[in-house]
């Protein structure tokens, strides 16, 4: 088989491409309340599928915005490490829809409005290798896609339906592969709560007979008369069977990094201005997942530093886990504001799956 024309065209696309994408602005972000927050989900989509159809319809975009490009960024919580780079043959479509959100179309052409403006025909587009932020959201869209042709989101604003088709794709795995790329995504509910998961760094310690290190994971909810955490500990002090080995958690404004007095190996992350003792306790093998419920509702836009960990009150082991930080959310914003439909195996089905945990986009 001969190479599909449009891959010869690489280098020289891909320079141009990139070229652009330098000199991004982004001048809206969609869903609009994460400009700032990391996503509460990560996907794979688009972009990371080989022959896919998905349409996002956006009622937060502003109304007068000229959009260039759009551009997606990498999950910072729920993968460490680097995600390589592809190629992938795209083409875009926009057109404002005749639906809310809220009352999107299964069938991808009803979702579509009239006048639909391909701004980027059938192109390759090169995207570089995302590493781990160091803080929680990724500091750039670095995944972006430069228009060829302009769009102006009229006055009045509305629905922006964005239409993407991927024909294929090359990276170091082959060709037309599907990809794990975890894009930053956020999931919308009906009631709406926001779900805020927490960003691990550091390194925590070992209990008294275990081989790896404790760590944490936290995830916070804003309700609407208040706020939860949930925690899931492992590689705790085991419990010998009498509920003795309990679950702590402090919570911070800012990071401290002193080594417990008792237990140099293991750091005090957070400057712990509230300490909780958790409801249960640890089981056999040093795990605990359990929930603090019932914390009042947090302003928006406050950086907090978490830090959980084991202790026996019989023994006195103890082993402390690893940070976790997040900026609480506002509440879910009502009507929820974003929604996705993809197809994700062919792009010429006339119909898809509907969601609302959407990819985090920012438009240039």
């Amino acid at each position: 088989m001969h190479p599909h024309p449009y891959r010869r065209l690489l280098p020289l696309l891909s320079a141009a491409l990139l070229a652009s994408a330098a000199a991004a602005q982004i001048v809206a972000v969609s869903p609009a309340d994460r400009d700032g927050l990391e996503g509460a989900s990560f996907t794979h989509f688009p972009l990371g599928r080989a022959n896919a159809r998905m349409q996002t319809l956006h009622a937060d975009v502003p109304g007068g915005t000229l959009l260039t490009g759009h551009a997606y960024r990498r999950d910072a919580v729920q993968v460490r490490g680097l995600v390589d780079g592809l190629t992938s043959d795209l083409q875009v479509t926009l057109s404002m829809s005749p639906n809310l959100p809220t009352q999107a179309s299964t069938t991808f052409a009803n979702n579509v409005g009239g006048n639909p403006v391909t701004v980027l025909p059938r192109t390759l587009v090169a995207f570089p290798a995302t590493n781990r932020p160091t803080l929680d959201p990724a500091a750039a869209f670095e995944l972006v896609i430069p228009y060829q042709v302009p769009f102006l989101v009229p006055p009045q604003g509305g629905t922006l339906c964005v239409d993407v088709e991927v024909f294929g794709n090359q990276s170091a795995a082959g060709v037309d592969r599907n990809l794990s790329l975890y894009l930053d995504a956020h999931e919308h509910y009906s009631d709406g709560r926001a779900e805020q998961p927490g960003f691990r760094t550091g390194t925590g310690c070992k209990a008294p007979g275990q081989t790896s290190d404790c760590y944490a994971s936290l995830t916070f909810w804003r309700r609407a008369a208040q706020s939860d955490l949930d925690v899931s500990i492992r590689n705790g002090v085991p419990d010998g069977g009498g509920g003795t080995s309990m679950a702590i958690l402090t919570m911070g404004l800012g990071v401290d990094g002193t080594p417990i007095p008792w237990r140099p190996d293991c750091p005090f992350w957070s400057s712990a201005e509230i300490w909780f003792w958790l409801p249960g306790s640890f089981d056999a093998q040093g795990d605990y997942d359990g929930s603090l419920l019932g914390l009042p509702l947090l302003p928006p836009g406050m950086r907090l530093w978490c830090q959980a960990g084991s202790y026996d009150v019989v023994t006195g082991a103890l082993a402390a886990s690893d940070a976790a930080t997040f900026v609480t959310p506002p509440p879910g914003t009502l009507p929820i504001p974003v929604c996705r439909l993809v197809n994700s195996t062919n792009r010429a089905a006339a119909t898809g799956t509907l969601s609302y945990a959407v990819p985090v986009m920012g438009f240039f």
